[in-house]
């Protein structure tokens, strides 16, 4: 069972941050519904705190999820540009 302290509020807001993030990027892509990925992301990423008893590991991956995305973004549009 997950302690509930300020480790947890500030899981919270790296959550908030990361949803913000993916709610942005959904946003500027022309997605019908941003609000659902954000949210999405979010409770996800609380829920796998939860199932896995790890918060360190969810952000570890989260934060690894968005630098791969960031560099296959930067890649198609360095790709595109160029042709």
């Amino acid at each position: 069972m997950p302690a509930f302290g300020l480790g947890f509020l500030v899981f919270l807001v790296v959550q908030a941050l990361v949803s913000s993030f993916v709610y942005a990027e959904a946003k500027e892509s022309g997605s019908r519904a941003p609000l659902v990925p954000g949210v999405s992301v979010f409770l996800l990423g609380v829920g796998l705190a939860f199932v896995f008893n790890t918060v360190l590991g969810v952000v570890v991956a989260e934060l690894v999820a968005i630098v791969i995305y960031r560099i296959g973004v930067h890649a198609a549009n360095g790709r595109s540009a160029s042709t």
